[in-house]
């Protein structure tokens, strides 16, 4: 089911609908709706600048952005800004995106 929020559309691909379920079994109601928000925000400010972008792509850019945070996700050597890009990188690279694209979702999180 398509949802659209202030004229944004929630992706709903096979790739968003997994991404989605990742994230709802391990975070809370609160991060969930957060990393939403980021979408949203960053998917509106993107338009008003007029950049191109690939939905999806931010899409799991900013609903895994928060993983790290998690018991499952979090590691003791690194940031959770890695640990979350780690496991976007991870889950990217298994739905077949292509390394430059995945390594852009990769920074994007690991880098904010």
């Amino acid at each position: 089911m398509t949802e659209t929020i202030a004229g944004i559309r929630i992706p709903d691909s096979t790739m968003a609908r997994e991404a989605t379920q990742l994230v709802r079994d391990v975070v809370s109601d609160v991060v969930y709706d957060q990393c939403r928000r980021v979408f949203l925000f960053g998917s509106l400010r993107g338009e008003q600048e007029g950049l191109a972008f690939d939905p999806e792509l931010l899409y799991v850019g900013a609903m895994f952005h928060d993983l790290g945070l998690t018991e499952k996700f979090r590691t003791t050597h690194q940031r959770f800004e890695v640990d979350a890009a780690d496991e976007a990188r991870r889950f990217l690279l298994s739905q077949g995106i292509n390394q430059q694209e995945t390594e852009t979702v990769w920074a994007a999180i690991a880098l904010r």
